[in-house]
């Protein structure tokens, strides 16, 4: 999509605001998931097996989780762009975040830095950072702007209806903790779930290239 375009959906949604159906998301997300879910919860645990050895070695782990964390962030998003688009689907998909490696980097590391911070200061303020910037990753990687303006953007659409978003992340983070709960192999599940509301949510909002409607999707926003 292009830039232009980002910044006039920004603009309808600053000026008309909006207001989301989240039941109608974390179904459509399942729905969007479950024909590949097998090949989503292998990949989700061979990336948190990789996580676990790097924090094994606390001399480099730390650093290539930081590399490599972005990608495969961007991995998720493009995986689940895919399957929307109902193409075929295979693991060597996951990686195409690595295409655009240092856009995705860049976001990753400033974004984790700001929430990370945020985190040490106080919890809440962890938490509103994690939401001001949850579509700086899809914007960088269907918007192609830069980090910066990704994460302005996304602050201001958040902003606009932070209420909402609070919600949402609450939910997110209380299916996740649910999956962790369960012996912690839920999350296998529930983390590509929670990309996939993201990235309906995103594409929404604020559109894909090759949606149709693209200048005004809003059919599941009440």
């Amino acid at each position: 999509m292009s830039k232009q375009r980002i910044y006039n959906r920004l603009e309808n949604l600053l000026n008309e605001g909006f207001s989301f159906n989240r039941n109608y998301y974390f179904q459509s997300a399942f729905e969007l998931i479950r024909p590949n879910i097998l090949l989503l919860a292998i990949f989700t645990a061979l990336y948190m097996g990789i996580a676990i050895l790097m924090l094994q070695n606390p001399k480099f782990g730390p650093w290539i989780q930081m590399l490599i964390n972005g990608p495969i962030s961007a991995g998720y998003y493009l995986v689940m762009h895919r399957i929307f688009q109902k193409q075929p689907l295979s693991f060597e998909n996951f990686f195409e975040g690595f295409k655009i490696f240092l856009p995705v980097l860049m976001v990753s590391i400033v974004v984790n830095l700001i929430t990370t911070i945020g985190f040490v200061l106080l919890i809440i303020p962890g938490l509103a950072f994690a939401l001001l910037f949850l579509f700086s990753m899809p914007l960088v990687v269907f918007g192609n702007l830069d980090y910066f303006s990704a994460m302005e953007v996304s602050r201001k659409i958040v902003m606009r209806n932070f209420g909402e978003f609070v919600i949402l992340g609450l939910v997110i983070t209380l299916i996740n903790v649910i999956g962790l709960l369960m012996f912690a192999i839920g999350v296998l599940v529930t983390i590509p779930l929670s990309y996939a509301i993201i990235f309906l949510v995103y594409k929404d909002l604020i559109g894909l290239e090759d949606s149709e409607n693209n200048e005004k999707d809003f059919s599941y926003f009440r």
